[in-house]
């Protein structure tokens, strides 16, 4: 039983290892120097804090005055730096996003550490720490624009480049196989990565395993032509999403979706052939969508919760026109064919004897 127990904690060991190795970046970071008008200055406390959880981190700054955050979550953040001497120095609202790494240089000010410059509603801040590039379609972005089957990668589509081919109608939750047929970049179809929360969640065949709900979504950065050496496992881009996590404050969402039977119409062939709703089946269909989320702290500044659910009911109405062999062709007699009530002639393709550009009537039996 000792033996036993030891594996099973070595096989933990190496798969928790072997995950860490493989896992691909979601994070940013943040980084900059400290200086005054003389020039650079080392040993400066930098605070990096969280606006929503209250979490932060401290480091100081190098012999050169430089600072580094790395392995930063998504969110909006805080920094402050404290030195005597200096006057202490407050950045609010620095946004950091999905594998966004923003350089962020301070100006210290000498007086009592008592005093403080607070700077807030600048402009955002470019990045200008990596070469890698991505739209971002933040909360404000998912929660407005129109989704398709609330298929958060498919809001993609407004990215330039990205180019989806698959059937429009197939667009839910379940339905990886038409929504993961998108073109990045000029890539090929079904050549990109899916990441949530740096986990690769893409399939060999290059679909989705999963379309997460837009309620447990933070942001999704689509890095289409420029990403890291570590983004494998695409030909095309990297869909790299953020899920969303509690903050300081319970709060949630909620919707529901329904489609009325009035306010739906005919298609133009059953409406041309004078059927009703009743007729057509169309009387007797529904859809209902819901869902929502809900999160907020287990534990303040420390541990929070996030979670959320989708679900939707339907039952809708499909054409299809089939057209089936009639009692003389089931015994091999076509000679009687007709096509739209017209008397048609119809050919053997086998019966040629030999001869290439022979026709044989396809008539009588056998």
């Amino acid at each position: 039983m000792k033996n036993f127990t030891h594996g099973i904690l070595s096989a933990l060991l190496v798969l928790t290892g072997a995950a860490g190795a493989d896992a691909q970046q979601f994070t940013g970071g943040l980084r900059g120097q400290v200086r005054d008008a003389n020039g650079v200055i080392p040993g400066v406390t930098v605070t990096l804090t969280n606006e929503a959880t209250a979490i932060s981190r401290e480091v100081v700054t190098n012999e050169v005055g430089q600072y580094n955050f790395p392995a930063v979550p998504p969110g909006t953040y805080t920094i402050r730096t404290q030195l005597a001497g200096y006057k202490t120095f407050d950045r609010k609202g620095v946004r950091i996003g999905t594998q966004q790494f923003i350089t962020l240089d301070v100006m210290l000010e000498i007086g009592a550490i008592e005093e403080s410059i607070t700077v807030s509603g600048e402009a955002p801040l470019i990045e200008t720490s990596s070469a890698s590039t991505g739209a971002a379609l933040d909360r404000e972005i998912l929660e407005t624009l129109p989704a398709p089957g609330r298929n958060a990668f498919l809001i993609a589509i407004t990215v330039p480049t990205v180019n989806p081919v698959g059937d429009p109608q197939f667009n839910r939750q379940q339905d990886q196989t038409n929504a993961s047929r998108i073109s990045l970049g000029g890539g090929g179809i079904r050549a990109n990565n899916y990441l949530l929360d740096g986990v690769p969640i893409g399939e060999m065949s290059g679909r989705a395993v999963l379309n997460p709900t837009i309620e447990a979504v933070e942001e999704i950065k689509v890095q289409v032509h420029t990403y890291y050496a570590d983004m494998g496992r695409t030909g095309g881009g990297v869909f790299n999403t953020t899920a969303k996590a509690g903050t300081n404050e319970f709060r949630g969402t909620g919707f529901y979706q329904t489609r009325p039977v009035w306010g739906q119409e005919l298609n133009f062939f059953n409406k041309v052939a004078g059927r009703t709703k009743q007729q057509t089946g169309l009387a007797d269909s529904y859809y209902r969508l819901w869902g929502g989320g809900f999160g907020g702290p287990i534990w303040r500044n420390r541990t929070f919760f996030w979670t959320s659910t989708e679900g939707y009911r339907s039952q809708t109405t499909r054409n299809l026109q089939e057209v089936w062999p009639g009692p003389r062709q089931r015994e091999g007699d076509f000679s009687r064919s007709t096509i739209g009530g017209r008397p048609v002639r119809l050919f053997n393709p086998w019966c040629r004897g030999g001869v290439a550009n022979a026709r044989c009537p396809a008539t009588g039996t056998g």
